[in-house]
């Protein structure tokens, strides 16, 4: 991995954003323990950094969903409680069990094997249970399955922790309630009266935010609201409660006055109006912008104007509002002046998810956290 420090590209995280984010979902959902997910290095805000911001703005675990990200924030001197949320193979059960990170089980069949690779008398594995309540990815769907596993792992008390107890829901930040209570009652049905472990938890940014008075546990998995980003996209709250975490930032680097019909870029898909001022910058479809950006707004020198040009891999063109100097900052998303662009204006002009932007952000381009 080469991160680009030398080029003045940078995506920072606010410290300040995070902990208010953090703050008001704490407040909604009278959460006594918060996780907040950090898989996908950080929804592409990246993992250490946004890890970091996330444990200094009062998150009490953090959620990943490989071993290698769990060993990366342990790599990091990160030691808060740390939730791996997929499936890992059995034969990794020591190495997760020494990193004292928390293992996923959705079968008996599972914890039967990572048995013979746990030893005796050394860390004990600990277990988070997955109930699929019908979410349809992983996890246990028979109650009696359920009860075998718990009583497997009081069984092998030498070598199993039972820690951690979820379910997942598929619509909990949607308008329409039905399938959710479906998936409680499942819950409901799956779990009542067995024995539960110290950290029981259904909720995630949705189900926090809308359901907290129906969740039978207050402790949460937080994921896109701590990020920035109204879990309903404005369909059942306006996202003012919420403060932007990520900006994404960059430098002219190339600044040149352009004569009628001159071609910009690949295929000349634009052309240059007599007089026009078109600047260049280092930032292209190679860290992760869709090439589909093409006539988005950015932000220079407090206005907003087009990227004109099919973005290059590594370097686009933006229509000038007038002569601009080398090292004018250009505000991909965030706030200059006036002017703002967000995660979702961005989603919405390419007709993608927020978090398909986010995610596909390279690790190349520079993170860093700021007041």
């Amino acid at each position: 991995m080469v991160v680009a420090v030398t080029r003045p590209t940078r995506l920072n995280i606010s410290q300040a954003a995070v902990t208010h984010n953090i703050q008001e979902v704490r407040q909604a959902s009278q959460a006594s323990f918060m996780f907040l997910a950090v898989k996908a290095n950080a929804y592409g805000f990246g993992l250490i950094p946004m890890s970091q911001a996330a444990v200094a703005g009062g998150i009490d675990g953090l959620a990943v969903a490989l071993l290698d990200e769990g060993l990366a924030l342990r790599q990091a001197g990160l030691t808060e409680p740390t939730l791996i949320l997929g499936i890992t193979l059995p034969q990794y059960a020591r190495l997760i069990a020494e990193n004292n990170l928390i293992a996923t089980v959705g079968s008996l069949a599972w914890l039967e094997a990572a048995l013979q690779y746990l030893p005796v008398n050394g860390q004990r594995l600990q277990v988070n249970l997955a109930v699929d309540t019908g979410m349809g990815r992983i996890g246990f769907r028979e109650r009696t399955e359920l009860e075998a596993a718990i009583t497997f792992m009081h069984e092998h008390r030498e070598a199993f922790t039972y820690a951690s107890i979820m379910t997942h829901f598929a619509e909990a930040d949607a308008p329409e309630v039905d399938y959710f209570h479906q998936q409680l009652n499942r819950w409901h049905a799956l779990t009542d009266g067995i024995e539960m472990p110290p950290l029981v938890h259904l909720s995630n940014s949705g189900a926090a935010m809308y359901h907290a008075d129906e969740m039978p546990t207050d402790v949460i998995r937080a994921g896109t609201v701590v990020y920035g980003v109204e879990p309903s996209r404005g369909e059942l709250r306006s996202d003012d409660y919420l403060e932007p975490v990520l900006t994404l930032e960059t430098e002219l680097v190339f600044v040149k006055k352009c004569h009628e019909g001159e071609g910009v870029s690949y295929g000349h898909t634009y052309y240059a109006h007599e007089g026009e001022w078109i600047g260049t910058v280092p930032l292209g479809y190679g860290d992760g912008l869709p090439r589909k950006l093409q006539g988005f707004e950015v932000i220079v020198d407090g206005v907003k104007r087009p990227i004109v040009g099919k973005l290059a891999m590594d370097q686009m063109m933006i229509s000038l509002p007038y002569e601009l100097p080398i090292g004018t900052t250009v505000t991909i998303i965030g706030r200059q002046g006036e002017q703002e662009n967000t995660l979702e204006h961005v989603g919405q002009y390419t007709d993608l998810a927020p978090w398909e932007i986010s995610t596909n952000l390279q690790e190349r381009i520079y993170r860093q956290i700021t007041d």
